[in-house]
């Protein structure tokens, strides 16, 4: 599962890094595999960070803890990267 945070503003890119840092921490803490994470640039002022999560248990605690805004299959995150280059438009949250 991949779980998804948005930030806006000026400083979003910088805040969506800030946010990868303790997320990893987060899984180090509670021994929470990370299979892939990222970003994308939805505009100049909103930043997306994802986390890929490998175990559906570890998933469902990082979702409680940490409240994306979004979650969503390997392939409903691919389609929302292609509406994204496509489109320029802002993905729809959950």
């Amino acid at each position: 599962m991949r779980h998804h945070w948005d930030f806006f503003g000026s400083d979003a890119q910088k805040t969506a890094l800030h946010m990868q840092k303790h997320v990893h921490e987060f899984a180090v803490q509670l021994r929470i595999e990370i299979h892939s994470d990222g970003f994308f640039n939805v505009d100049p002022h909103h930043t997306c960070f994802w986390v890929a999560i490998t175990r559906d248990e570890d998933s469902a605690e990082l979702e409680k803890r940490l409240r994306p805004k979004r979650s969503m299959t390997d392939a409903e995150h691919i389609q929302l990267l292609a509406q994204l280059t496509s489109t320029s438009a802002a993905p729809e949250h959950r």
